[in-house]
């Protein structure tokens, strides 16, 4: 008797939560296919390399509160690609034009990945089929010609050409922001719906390097009170280059909404001028650059762990059904490769 195919996934997204998925499934038979619209996997576990030093842009680290997570966090640690972090850390309360600093000893173990954030991911992905450089902006739920029925996906490549993508998955996962979620559950209409009630929020990051070290007093701060809400030292992370002056500031919501379109030359001025009122230092950077996160987190609450159609078998995964941080997006994966495993096994 020959023997059934094992069942093939597609799974539109390379950030944590994808690449999470995607290793559960392929460890479990299933036949796994990746697509990310970047140059490599991580989505908000980035990196930016330069001349000038590295810059974590995006998720500054992570916390392990769920014994999964806490299992797959020693891993990392035994496996060399993360770390503990543990910057001289303050609260920075902006009382008029006065910053007011306090000590941030609430217990808290930070980690990071080693010696880049990204590298997570990069560990993750290995093994993994990864077509990067490819947006996938169409997903169809259609029968094939002997009758069975799939997913067929239409996609374009980093020039906007179409490109093409073999065959039909018997499994869609949708592992990308819910915004861009929500075009490719179209055929699920109920999933599309959930995914439009749950709107993300943006946030500009300004990545800076300085020729000397700034006498700031700190390596991370939590800011109140200001249109930014977070600055941190690369180089105090563990792995870095300790040579290089890189800082890293992200912006508050609510000012990131208002400046969304801003340019980015203008949005770069006015974090350089509060990042110097913050901190006091009137260094001039020798680099600056803005990076706009269009949706850097979860708008609203949910209670979900991940979305699931066993009808349909589609699901989608990510921080912004699972909770915001690094930890939830892992977490939503997990939900979901877990719901598709059991589903898959009574079919």
């Amino acid at each position: 008797m020959s023997q059934l195919p094992s069942p093939s996934v597609a799974i539109v997204g390379a950030g944590l939560s994808g690449l999470t998925c995607a290793r559960v499934l392929q460890d479990a038979g299933f036949r796994v296919q990746v697509f990310d619209k970047s140059r490599g996997p991580g989505g908000r576990l980035a990196t930016r390399r330069t001349d000038r030093g590295t810059f974590d842009h995006g998720a500054q680290y992570f916390t392990a509160r769920d014994p999964r997570f806490r299992t797959i966090v020693q891993q990392w640690l035994e496996q060399g690609i993360a770390a503990p972090w543990t910057p001289a850390l303050v609260a920075i309360e902006m009382m008029d034009d006065t910053p007011v600093r306090s000590a941030v000893g609430d217990g808290t173990v930070r980690h990071v990945g080693v010696p880049s954030m990204n590298r997570i991911a990069g560990a993750l992905a290995e093994g993994l089929a990864l077509r990067t450089d490819l947006t996938v902006t169409r997903a169809r739920r259609t029968a094939a010609p002997d009758g069975t029925i799939g997913w067929t996906l239409a996609a374009r490549d980093s020039l906007g050409e179409a490109a093409a993508i073999d065959g039909g998955f018997d499994w869609l996962v949708a592992a990308v922001p819910s915004p861009q979620a929500a075009p490719l559950l179209a055929d699920v209409p109920t999933m599309q719906a959930q995914a439009l009630a749950l709107p993300m929020v943006p946030c500009w990051a300004v990545l800076a390097s300085f020729d000397a070290p700034l006498a700031t007093g700190f390596d991370a701060a939590f800011v109140n009170s200001s249109s930014l809400t977070w600055i941190a030292r690369n180089r105090s992370r563990p792995g870095r280059d300790p040579r290089s002056e890189c800082w890293v500031l992200h912006a508050a919501r609510d000012w990131s909404e208002c400046e969304l379109e801003a340019p980015p030359e203008a949005v770069c001025a006015r974090m350089l001028a509060e990042f110097r009122r913050v901190t006091g230092c009137n260094d001039q950077p020798v680099t600056a650059r803005a990076h706009r996160w269009r949706y850097a987190g979860p708008g609203a609450r949910s209670d979900l762990a991940c979305l699931f159609d066993a009808d349909s078998q589609a699901g989608a995964c990510g921080d912004w059904l699972a909770g915001s941080r690094v930890e939830g997006a892992w977490l939503s994966g997990l939900a979901l490769a877990e719901r598709i495993l059991a589903a898959a096994a009574v079919r």
